[in-house]
Formats: structure tokens, C-alpha cells, sequence
């Protein structure tokens, strides 16, 4: 299916110099063994691509940065759904997902595996405040969510399961990130005003219920999941699963109509809060930024070998992309 999308996505310039820097990240946290991501995989997914996409204004040091943290949640999905999700390990996932947060307590904590070995990593060279660590706790948290609905091969109700995805797709860490890339230093009550929020919301559930679709035939059409967004609106609706995968585009769509509603409310709000020329500056960064992720999370999505049952690096490019809509391309 086509997705709408009236953003425009841009390429950092930094791109390769960014792919070269990941995958040597990458194999030095020794992601690369085998499973869940090969080689293979790896190159088809294009992580390096990832951040140059969603963060095309950032610094090469802050894209860098940016990168491996992206690239460790991918990670991190991917290695608790091959390794606990699909096999139904209940406990192994609870041991996982502990351990885990033992490191985000004390990253000297001796790594046992690559996601640990990450995500220490990252601490190690990154300023979080509460939030941003509580925001990681709650992703684990979502992890065995997920886990526990497979388990008991339960489906949850479609308010329940878009809800959870803004926690385990670390909507408000990947809003931070942008917010940071492009030196938006905006006050904290503004931050928590609910306009504010409600921006952040509908930016989380936008690429989230879309990796719903495009991963639907390779995790859930494969019973590796009951936790689908396409599998709660068919059981709520009792309809079948194109009428669902349509369903989940209409929300989509409103999402996105949300956030240019939303977007277009800014200046009133920066009036509201009496905001000096600097603050409104960085609020426009700050939309511009959500826009950009927004656009180049799309492109990459539907170019990336990701969501393939048997990825192979892909020769489509990823330079160059402009104009309006450019990444509203079709999902084949």
C-alpha cells in the first residue's frame, strides 16, 4: 500500500561517512554474529542510512551518535524477538530484560551480550536526564509486554496496543534526539504542555503503526507476535486483514493531519508562553526536525530490506530524495 506523507525528505551529507561509522560500531559491539542480524541482513537494512535520513541537519559527530543509538533499538527488537518473542521464552525474556536494566542503572555492569555491550556503550558517552531513562526502562518494559500478550495468545484492543508502541518504540527518546540535533533548548513547561505532547504522541504513533503494516506477513503473518496493530483491528472489527491494514492507514493519515494541525498551532503557542526570539527559533527547528524524521523515516523504511523475510542489499539509492511528498513512495 502507499503511504501519505506531506513532509519532504532530505540526505545528510554525512551518509557515508555515517554508514562506514556504524557498522564498525556495530561489529566492535558484536551484533554481527549470525542472529539475529548476518552480514547480510545488516547491509540489506541499511542502519547507517537510518539516522542520515531521519536526521539530515545534524552534525557528523551528532549523527554519529545518533546513529548507534537508533541502530541498538533495532537491535534490540530484533535479538528479543528472535531470541524470546518467536520461541515463547517467557523467562529467558524476564532474565533479558532485567539484566538489561541492571546496565541502564550501572553501565560498568559486565556485558553478557551485544545489546548489553550497546547500550552501555551508549551510556557511557551520553547525558540522559530521568525522563530519557525512564523512557529506556519503559521500552524494556514493552518488550515483555509484548512478550506475555504472545504468550497467552492474547490480542490487545487497538486503544491498549497504540498506546504501548509510544513506550517500546521510544517515541519521546527519538523526539529528544531531534530536538537535540538541532539545538532547539526549549523550556521544560512548554515541553509538558499537553499541545506539546500531544505532538510528540502523534510523531511516536506515526512510524510505529506503519512498521505494523510493512512487518505484518514477516512477524506477525508468521505467529512470531499476537501484539499487531493489523491484528487488533481485525479481531475488534471482526473484519479480514486487508479491510484491517486499511484501517491502520486511515490512522496513519490522521496522525499526520494531526501533526500539521498541530504544527500550524506553534506560533500561538511560543505567544502563550511569552517565548523570546531564541525559543521560537528553536521551537521552528524542532517542528522542522519531527518533519524531517517523519519524511526520511518513510523512505528508508519503504528502500530498507528490513521488513524482508529474506533481505538482499538493496541498489536502490538513498541520494538525493527533494520535493514535497518525496517520500511518499509505494510499498511494494
Amino acid at each position: 500500500m502507499g503511504f501519505e506523507m506531506p513532509f519532504a525528505a532530505r540526505l545528510s551529507p554525512h551518509v557515508d561517512r555515517v554508514r562506514v561509522h556504524t557498522r564498525t560500531w556495530v561489529r566492535d559491539m558484536g551484533m554481527l554474529g549470525g542472529t539475529p542480524w548476518t552480514e547480510a541482513f545488516y547491509d540489506a537494512a541499511d542502519y547507517g542510512g537510518f539516522a542520515a535520513l531521519t536526521h539530515p541537519t545534524a552534525s557528523l559527530d551528532d549523527l554519529k551518535h545518533i546513529s548507534d543509538w537508533h541502530t541498538w533499538g533495532f537491535y534490540l527488537h530484533d535479538a528479543f524477538r528472535e531470541g524470546f518473542l518467536r520461541p515463547r521464552n517467557a523467562m529467558g525474556g524476564r532474565t533479558f530484560v532485567t539484566r538489561l536494566k541492571s546496565v541502564l542503572a550501572d553501565p560498568s555492569v559486565p556485558a553478557m551480550n551485544p545489546a548489553e555491550k550497546g547500550l552501555a556503550d551508549l551510556l557511557s558517552r551520553s547525558t540522559l536526564d530521568d525522563g530519557e531513562r525512564a523512557g529506556i526502562a519503559g521500552l524494556l518494559d514493552g518488550l515483555l509486554w509484548e512478550l506475555h500478550n504472545t504468550v497467552q495468545g492474547r490480542v490487545p484492543d487497538p486503544i491498549d496496543l497504540v498506546e504501548m508502541r509510544r513506550t517500546t518504540n521510544a517515541a519521546e527518546l527519538s523526539a529528544a534526539l531531534a530536538r537535540r540535533s538541532v539545538g532547539a533548548d526549549l523550556p521544560e513547561e512548554l515541553l509538558r504542555n499537553s499541545t506539546m505532547k500531544a505532538l510528540v504522541d502523534s510523531f511516536g504513533d506515526v512510524p510505529g503503526l506503519r512498521r505494523e503494516v510493512l512487518g505484518f506477513d514477516h512477524l506477525h503473518g508468521t505467529g512470531a507476535s499476537t501484539t499487531s496493530a493489523v491484528l487488533a483491528v481485525q479481531q475488534f472489527f471482526e473484519c479480514a486483514a486487508p479491510q484491517a491494514v486499511a484501517v491502520v492507514g486511515d490512522l496513519i493519515t490522521a496522525r499526520l493531519r494531526q501533526i500539521v494541525s498541530i504544527i500550524a498551532e506553534l506560533p500561538s503557542l511560543a505567544d502563550e508562553y511569552q517565548l523570546d526570539e531564541t525559543a521560537r527559533a528553536g521551537l521552528h527547528r524542532y517542528a522542522e526536525a519531527l518533519k524531517s524524521w517523519l519524511a526520511g523515516e518513510l523512505l528508508w523504511s519503504t528502500r530498507s530490506g528490513r521488513f524482508s523475510s529474506s533481505p538482499t542489499p538493496t541498489g536502490r539509492s538513498l541520494h538525493r530524495p527533494s520535493g514535497l511528498g518525496t517520500a511518499a513512495v509505494l510499498v511494494r
